[in-house]
């Protein structure tokens, strides 16, 4: 680039110079740039300076306009000259106001620095701190705002913050501030004779909204070289706008108030067997859906794939309290679905339920929309319609019962403690609950993994051989739980043949766990064999339901030969 082009800024829309390009905002930083050596005739030097402060809105322009270097944007933390602490939180350029979105600090024993993030914007978005220098918004799982410490040679540490611009002017709305960043700038060149600077010198030149320049050249007298030096003063601030109005539905704390919402902007949803789609209705009854022939009965199809982002998204989440029915929930509070899988593997949803989301989280479900096929979920719909629940425990539930009950006889009968009680994490539970959603087997493989290291592998295996011990048989040491198992049986039924038979289940399950840690298909076939079912389930999640049968009634048949 020309001197002259250079000494103008005239890159000054480009990144790094402009710091409002780009998804993300810089708030501050300090960075210097040099080529050469100082004494030399083609030395260039430049230093750029960013800051910032929130504003009260009717105040931005003044500030924008009145305000000439990042150095006016400083907050003192610490005892005043009035013997009054200050804790950084305001300050004042003339009648302008002035707050901080972050702090600087420097520990007055220590010296560490270290930055904070404003209070206020980490609780409104419910920010998760991660790796101590980035905050994460707990919903959307994107990278908010990140505060590191710049080193220098010759300069103390300076702060860098950047923010997310969405979340920025969001958080901006709801404090009716706009965010001011003052950035300055300085560029020094040397060269061999004035004109060859190709600078004219000017004083506080306007060149652009809020934008300002300087130069002046020095001549050798000044330099005590036999070059000349060219110095370029850049001022320039940006203002950021508030939105009209705060991000309501994004929200993650809950929201009390209403969300109207123009029907036009609503997406639409398959609503009957001829795959009409319409928008749900706002703020209604269950008759009026009924009325207008929207779903059966209320409730709408979907394709399984759709409880993906409950099963995997952190702050999502669904349960299946019965075997194929359950909830949905939105993180902080902002809903609930009520949802079951029917006979033919649709999801079934419930569309008052999801009327009341936000048109995002509508527009994600309509992307699952199907036409109806099948039932409605037996499970829910006598639950929920006839109020006749029917007798269909989840999987959670019949497995923590059956444990539950198989360590209690161990217990009793022959003073151990069977289990270390562990339980797989929560969002694994949500997986054993709804079973697979994908209609691949191989799903069926990653949840016996996590039921086999929850039935199994909790199992004490010094628990197991002493009570083998105790009923006289004799102890192999690289037999594992479910050998042990087996030969407890044996002992007990005097019958090898019976006690493989229950048992065969179990080892059916480690059959399907060890297929999902390889690649390629685990043997699907022979391990259905072992629960008794001749050839492949018609669907994965079949093929799951008999395995969580079969599983339960093989220790519940364990438990009662051993407190027999």
């Amino acid at each position: 680039m020309a001197l002259l082009n250079w000494f103008q800024y005239s890159d000054r829309e480009e990144s790094p110079y402009n710091p409002t390009n780009g998804s993300t905002i810089t708030l501050e930083s300090f960075w210097v740039k040099e080529e050469g050596k100082f004494d030399a005739v083609d030395w260039q030097r430049e230093e750029w300076l960013t800051k910032s402060a929130l504003v009260p809105i009717e105040q931005l322009n003044e500030a924008a306009i009145k305000i000439k270097s990042p150095d006016d944007l400083k907050f003192h933390i610490g005892w005043d000259y009035d013997d009054k602490f200050n804790f950084g939180n305001f300050t004042q350029y003339g009648e302008i106001e002035l707050f901080p979105l972050y702090n600087l600090i420097k520990h007055p024993v220590n010296q560490d620095y270290q930055i904070e993030l404003s209070r206020e914007f980490t609780i409104y978005h419910a920010l998760e701190k991660r790796h101590q220098t980035e905050y994460y918004h707990p919903v959307d799982q994107i990278l908010v705002a990140e505060t590191k410490l710049d080193s220098h040679a010759i300069y103390d540490p300076t702060a860098r913050v950047t923010i997310h611009r969405d979340y920025l002017r969001d958080f901006l709305a709801e404090q009716e501030m706009g965010l001011l960043i003052a950035v300055i700038a300085d560029r020094f060149a040397n060269a061999g004779t004035e004109e060859e600077l190709e600078l004219e010198q000017i004083e506080d030149k306007q060149i652009d909204e809020f934008t300002w320049l300087s130069t002046i050249i020095h001549p050798p007298e000044h330099t005590h070289h036999s070059f000349s030096r060219g110095r370029s003063i850049f001022r320039r601030n940006f203002i950021i706008k508030p939105y009209d109005k705060p991000k309501y539905e994004r929200t993650p704390w809950y929201y009390f108030g209403k969300k109207y919402i123009d029907e036009d902007q609503l997406p639409k949803f398959k609503i009957n067997d001829e795959g009409e789609e319409k928008p749900l209705p706002q703020n209604t009854f269950l008759e009026n859906y009924i009325d207008k022939g929207i779903g059966k009965y209320g409730y709408l199809y979907f394709r399984t794939a759709v409880l993906q982002k409950y099963l995997h998204t952190p702050g999502y989440n669904v349960f299946f309290h019965m075997r194929n029915w359950g909830v949905a929930s939105l993180p902080g509070d902002r809903g609930t679905i009520d949802v079951g899988i029917n006979s033919q593997g649709l999801v079934n949803a419930f569309a008052p339920d999801i009327a009341d989301l936000t048109p995002s989280e509508q527009a994600y479900w309509a992307s699952f929309s199907s036409i109806p096929s099948g039932e409605i979920c037996e499970e829910m719909f006598q639950t929920r319609m006839q109020s006749d629940p029917p007798n269909s425990p989840g999987v959670v539930d019949l497995i923590r019962e059956v444990c539950a009950q198989l360590s209690s006889v161990f217990k009793k009968q022959f003073s151990v403690e069977l289990s270390n009680e562990m339980e797989p994490s929560s969002q694994e539970l949500s997986m054993l609950s709804v079973g697979p959603i994908n209609n691949q087997f191989t799903e069926v493989s990653a949840l016996a993994k996590i039921l086999y290291g929850w039935v199994i592998e909790t199992m004490q295996t010094k628990a197991l051989r002493t009570t083998l011990k105790t009923l006289g048989g004799a102890v192999d040491d690289k037999w594992r739980q479910i050998k042990l198992l087996e030969e407890i049986l044996t002992i007990k039924e005097s019958d090898k043949t019976k006690a493989r038979n229950i048992t065969a289940p179990l080892a059916g399950l480690n059959d399907l766990r060890v297929g999902s840690a390889h690649i390629g298909s685990p043997k699907f076939e022979a391990a259905f064999q072992l629960i008794g079912v001749t050839g492949m389930p018609k669907t994965p999640r079949e093929g799951w339901n008999l395995y969580v049968d079969a599983v339960t009634k093989s220790l519940t048949s364990i438990s009662s030969i051993l407190d027999s």
